[in-house]
């Protein structure tokens, strides 16, 4: 079976989500046909999709030598640990239509940032929000064509883990990004890693 045949899924809220490998995001199947209230008013038309924003590893690809430790998020040592995080955005391209939403499954420490007409090099990473005493990375805090910025992850100690949904009402390219430094450049390789775009059509 190739790839592109893969059908993955999320749970969230009860729902599992089929997030499909061609690059479209799957509709919510909740027996309406993406039919959904808005305000008192139905509108037919819009349909919410899913996308993993981080995701945990419990089976990280190590040398056969190498002593895994179980994952055990239920202990208090350390809920989000972090070298079990993956830094990806699944799909991290995708179409959806004007007045659809997106429910973002972040995983992990992450910071939601959504842009318009702006791509990964435009954005200034010398703009920082820096946590004394460094315990924490650096956050992006370019605030030019941003339009959506997520909750701060610093402020949620144990489970980051969490769900935010953003509505699209305006055709366009929509960057994606994490905000987490690290997470969305890596110096050492000089590369965008956790980006992606999301194009609203009519």
């Amino acid at each position: 079976m190739q790839r592109r045949d893969f059908v993955t899924s999320v749970l969230v809220g009860g729902l599992v989500t089929p997030v499909m490998g061609d690059g479209h995001a799957a509709a919510n199947d909740q027996g309406d046909q993406g039919e959904h209230n808005h305000g008192g008013k139905r509108d037919e038309r819009s349909t919410n999709y899913t996308v993993s924003f981080g995701h945990w590893n419990p089976t990280p690809t190590t040398a056969p030598t190498q002593t895994v430790s179980p994952m055990d998020r239920f202990a208090p040592a350390d809920p989000n640990n972090r070298f079990l995080n993956g830094h990806s955005i699944l799909p991290n391209d995708f179409r959806i239509r004007v007045g659809d939403s997106v429910t973002f499954a972040i995983s992990g420490f992450h910071l939601l940032l959504i842009y318009r007409r702006t791509k990964p090099e435009d954005i200034d990473r010398t703009d920082l929000l820096l946590s004394p005493p460094m315990t924490f990375p650096p956050l992006l805090n370019d605030p030019k064509n941003r339009l959506y910025r997520g909750l701060d992850p610093r402020a949620i100690p144990t489970n980051q883990d969490r769900v935010e949904v953003v509505g699209f009402n305006t055709k366009g390219r929509y960057l994606v990004a994490c905000g987490v430094l690290p997470h969305f450049f890596d110096a050492v390789t000089q590369e965008f890693v956790m980006v992606g775009y999301i194009d609203v059509r009519d």
